[in-house]
Order: C-alpha cells, then sequence, then structure tokens
C-alpha cells in the first residue's frame, strides 16, 4: 500500500509526501544519477536509453531481487514520480520500447521535464512486469499527472488530483470523495478545549479513520484542503507533509492481512521531497531522525 501526494502554494513551496506500506521486511536505499547516464532495462531486451537530465531515487532492495527497484524519484527540473500499487492490465501494443515497471521511475525522470513530456512516455511504452502499479507525477509549479493502465490503454488525468494511493482507480477514488463533500473544520455546537469539558475535537466530524486505500485517499485530500491555507512558509509545508504522512502510515500490528498470524503490513518508509529546492528527507519505519539530502545535480 502507497501514499503519495503534494503540498503546494504559488511561488513559495511543492513538497511531496509518500508512503509505503509492505508486508515483508525491505532494505531501502537513495540512488543519483548524472546527465548522460546509460540505463538499460531490467528485462535485458536490448532497450536502453541515456540520460537527459540528472535524477535522484529511492529504492527498495528485495531479497529475490537482482537489482535496487527505484519507486520514487525527483529530477533536475523539478519533477516527481511515485509508483503506487494498483490493478492494472498494461499496454502490449504501443508503439514505444517495452520496459519493466522496476524501469518506470528511471525511465520517466531521466527524459522529462515537464508534466507533458512524462505523459507522453507514460502512455506510449509497453510494460512486461509481475507487479501492478499507477503513477502519479507533480512538478515543482503544482501541476500533477496520474496515469493508470485499464484493458491494456493507458488512462491519464492532468491535474484533477494531488493525492494517489491503491486501489480503486482514480475516477471511483474522485467520485467517492464527493460523500464528504459536507466536512467541515468546525462545528456550530462545538465543545472547546477552554470550556472545561474535555469531550472536543470536533472538526472534521465524520471523516474516515481507518487505512484502506479509500480512507487514505479521502484523509490526506481533506488534510490538504483545510490545512493549506495555515501553512506559513517553505519549512512549515515540509513539516505539514510529515504529520500527513504519520496519519496515512500504519503501524506494526494494526493489518496482518488475512491471517492472524500474518506478517504485520506496515509503513516501512516515509519520504518527503522538496521539488523547490532538490531537498529529499527520508526515513525508515524505526527512525527517529530523516535522512537529508541537498542535492547538487550533475
Amino acid at each position: 500500500m502507497c501514499t503519495s501526494f503534494l503540498a503546494f502554494n504559488s511561488k513559495t513551496f511543492a513538497i511531496t509526501g509518500r508512503s509505503l506500506d509492505y508486508d515483508q521486511d525491505t532494505v531501502y536505499k537513495s540512488a543519483q544519477f548524472p546527465v548522460g547516464h546509460q540505463f538499460n532495462s531490467v528485462l535485458n531486451n536490448g532497450v536502453s536509453w541515456q540520460s537527459q537530465l540528472s535524477l535522484f531515487t529511492i529504492d527498495s532492495v528485495v531479497s529475490d531481487s537482482p537489482y535496487p527497484i527505484p519507486f520514487e524519484g525527483i529530477n533536475s527540473a523539478g519533477l516527481s514520480i511515485s509508483g503506487n500499487l494498483a490493478n492494472s492490465s498494461y499496454p502490449i501494443n504501443n508503439p514505444g520500447p517495452t520496459i519493466s515497471t522496476d524501469d518506470m521511475v528511471n525511465w520517466v525522470l531521466s527524459q522529462a521535464s515537464t508534466i507533458n513530456e512524462a505523459a507522453s512516455l507514460l502512455t506510449t511504452v509497453n510494460i512486461e512486469s509481475p507487479w501492478s502499479y499507477h503513477y502519479i507525477v507533480f512538478d515543482k509549479f503544482g501541476n500533477s499527472l496520474v496515469v493508470e493502465y485499464e484493458n491494456q490503454t493507458p488512462v491519464s488525468y492532468f491535474n484533477k488530483s494531488m493525492a494517489l494511493t491503491n486501489n480503486p482507480n482514480l475516477k471511483y477514488q474522485l467520485e467517492n470523495q464527493n460523500n464528504y463533500a459536507n466536512i467541515r473544520n468546525w462545528f456550530p455546537n462545538a465543545v472547546l478545549p477552554d470550556s472545561g469539558d474535555q469531550f472536543h475535537g470536533q472538526g472534521m466530524l465524520g471523516i474516515p479513520g481507518d487505512w484502506m486505500s479509500t480512507s487514505r485517499f479521502t484523509k490526506v485530500n481533506t488534510m490538504l484542503e483545510f490545512s493549506l491555507s495555515h501553512v506559513t512558509g517553505n519549512d512549515d509545508a515540509i513539516y505539514l507533509s510529515k504529520r500527513i504522512l504519520d496519519s496515512a502510515s500504519l503501524i506494526k500490528g494494526i493489518d496482518l492481512g488475512n491471517s492472524e498470524t500474518g506478517n504485520p503490513i506496515y509503513t516501512q518508509v516515509q519520504i518527503v521531497k522538496d521539488l523547490v529546492n532538490s531537498v529529499v528527507y527520508w526515513r525508515i519505519y524505526d527512525a527517529e531522525t530523516w535522512n537529508i539530502v541537498n542535492i547538487q545535480w550533475t
């Protein structure tokens, strides 16, 4: 499970948040590639490309994989991409080359400077992979793109959402959001903390509190909608993004999948990216402090 979003204010900040939830303990690492780096598809099918931009990625190092798998990243143009698990039926008859989902983050970030260029790369490629994803792309100007794959056909959504979780598809998630159209951050008969009555906190009354994909989508979108007007600057937006990630994150023990003896599904890594200033903050589950990378593009 994954949650991705963008906190944006024109000419002030563009901060992405991302969590990754999984049931197998995994190692995570970062990687950086310069302009001119040669990429080869992990399919070993002869497909290769040269990086037109510098890029920085966060990769999962899965025990049964021969290589790190990039699932999140940023490039020197201020473009961000997140791959989130979701049902997909990938294209196989597109005019572009065939690559794996394990190539996708490097494929897009190494070549796309804009949302439109990212859309072209995501929708003209053929995909061969046992993993199913949909993708969300942000830029430092506040634009967003979601690409999903249905019936072997790419479906693109431009500037329809500043968040993405997992199944169901984005169309359903946006329609479901209408069920919470009347949610508000105040309540006419609310009990205030200074009243002496300890029963308070009625702002956002009715918002879902579990960790299902639809609940996380609704919760994150609602928090962004009502909180951004109270953000005073870049540092405040970074703090906000970390707190929103915490609200969508799973601790060990609350989800064991389909068996009471199952492996805990938990948030293994949280990632915050400052798209304007090229700074990445990331930490694993049991880390008290964040890794902070001030990227120097090469």
